[in-house]
């Protein structure tokens, strides 16, 4: 199937920033409003086309775009109800925090980087986990359904839409692994809601597909005479581009979209966009380590390893399909010119990641914030044993008596 055909490209993936806030901002006030009820209101599983109403207008990409806060003359309630405690409830921002935190914690969870042996899978599961994990709260709140329950419930149903299947124990294991245990039956039930909120969605294309091909037409048409003025080699070599030469950005690129996948960015770019997009980033990267190796060892030595050149990507993708007409097709100076905007935009947003933006949870995490949101959040929430909690009160009580 073409990625343009899929419910990926025409129902998941957002326009905008703008949208995507606006999506979390009204499954946190479902939420609210359910927790702020004195009767007894339902606790739903909210499926994504039910919810998602009409898609806001975009705004210019370098516009800040803050979350409500409860100073929002329209923002609602910010309490549980009298029989719930009356505790404060999380923020679209404090959501979104708890959800970028988790979503991080899913690659060590399942795919490659698992800490757990037995759930080592390809890096593409751990991409469809985090993409599912993030679909699903799109239209449900983490004050109504538990994320390290759904997180698991994520991995499981990713290993399977992927075809690298696991026996649910291993997941059990590993979140032990990982100091934070979801029990089998919990991981089970989960994935029915998972599969709900989601629309049964399941089909996932992930940027990890896109760079391998990508990377083998970049080397082809490096290759060819429009394509070699775009390589730039160090000072004093010239010579032709051989297989090798690439396999650095490569490598790159591909531990730039371990970041990505974790990160908000999936939610509102092609796969082929962040593809190409994070390999802009890679050559960057690779170049400047290349600078200051050679700079720390005084130029290099003889014998060293061949060092890969400096290619203008952003040229390769606008010299690549200018004045073409492949199978019919004709692609006109405006696609390009906007094609070539977006990659180099979302090349910005890539690099940012770094800094703990865009919903990247792998770097900057701010401890502090992230426990005492957490501990807002045992107060307000839907889920979790009653028992524990009245547990927890008595002692708190012997404890202040």
């Amino acid at each position: 199937m073409l990625y343009e055909e899929s419910s990926q490209a025409f129902k998941w993936q957002l326009s905008s920033l703008v949208e995507l806030n606006s999506l979390r901002e009204r499954a946190n006030r479902r939420a609210r409003d359910v927790l702020s009820r004195e009767d007894a209101a339902p606790l739903e599983v909210y499926g994504f086309a039910d919810t998602r109403g009409d898609r806001p207008k975009s705004t210019t990409d370098d516009q800040v775009v803050q979350l409500m806060s409860e100073d929002d003359p329209n923002y609602g309630p910010t309490k549980t109800s009298q029989a719930r405690g009356s505790t404060a409830l999380l923020t679209p921002s404090d959501e979104t925090l708890l959800l970028s935190f988790y979503c991080s914690k899913i690659p060590l969870l399942i795919g490659p980087h698992a800490t757990l042996p037995r759930c080592k899978r390809d890096a593409k599961v751990a991409a469809t986990a985090s993409l599912l994990f993030r679909r699903f709260y799109l239209s449900n709140s983490v004050m109504i359904h538990d994320p390290k329950t759904m997180l698991a419930a994520a991995a499981f149903l990713a290993a399977k839409v992927e075809d690298c299947m696991l026996d649910v124990r291993y997941l059990e294991m590993g979140t032990k692994e990982m100091n934070a245990p979801v029990p089998l039956t919990d991981i089970l039930d989960a994935e029915i809601r998972l599969m709900k909120g989601i629309d049964f969605d399941l089909l996932v294309f992930s940027p990890y597909k896109t760079i391998v091909p990508i990377v083998e037409d970049l080397r082809t048409f490096l290759k060819s005479e429009r394509g070699k003025g775009l390589v730039k080699w160090k000072e004093g070599e010239e010579r032709q581009l051989e297989r090798e030469d690439l396999r650095p950005v490569h490598d790159m690129a591909m531990k730039i979209v371990d970041d990505v996948i974790v990160s908000d960015i999936p939610l509102m770019y092609a796969p082929g966009e962040v593809g190409t997009a994070a390999l802009v980033v890679a050559n960057e990267d690779v170049c400047n380590n290349q600078r200051k190796g050679n700079s720390e060892d005084g130029g290099g030595v003889e014998g060293d390893k061949v060092e890969s050149p400096e290619i203008d990507i952003v040229g390769y993708v606008r010299s690549r399909f200018e004045d073409t007409d492949e199978s019919g097709v004709v692609v006109d100076t405006a696609a390009i010119d906007a094609l070539v905007e977006r990659v180099s935009r979302l090349a910005q947003l890539i690099r940012e990641l770094r800094e703990g933006k865009h919903g990247c949870g792998n770097y900057n995490a701010d401890m502090n914030e992230l426990k005492g949101v957490n501990k807002k959040l045992k107060k307000c929430r839907a889920w979790g044993s009653s028992d524990k909690k009245d547990k927890k009160k008595r002692k708190r009580k012997q404890a202040e008596e």
